[in-house]
């Protein structure tokens, strides 16, 4: 009967592999580049008195071109904290 237990033990210890994992290293917290963390422009400052067309619509794009580049500027950092905060949890 021992005989056997162990004929049997040494046949379970044979059929199973050890296998060497490398340890995980665990997610880093890294501040976000500081380019992401730039204030947005603010709206341009209109002169006293009447604007011309072409005026208006100068500082109209300009206006517009500062919203867009804040809005993915924005965009990115959320994206980069999802990522992180992700990578912190386990999820990814």
């Amino acid at each position: 009967m021992l005989t056997s237990l162990a004929l049997v033990l040494a046949a379970c210890s044979v059929s199973t592999k050890s296998v060497n994992v490398a340890p995980v290293k665990p997610p880093a917290i890294v501040a976000p580049d500081s380019a992401l963390l730039k204030a947005c422009d603010r709206p341009v400052l209109l002169e006293h008195g009447p604007l011309t067309q072409a005026q208006v619509e100068e500082l109209w794009i300009t206006d517009r071109a500062a919203l867009l580049a804040c809005y993915r500027r924005h965009l990115a950092l959320r994206n980069y904290i999802v990522d992180r905060d992700e990578a912190l949890r386990g999820d990814k």
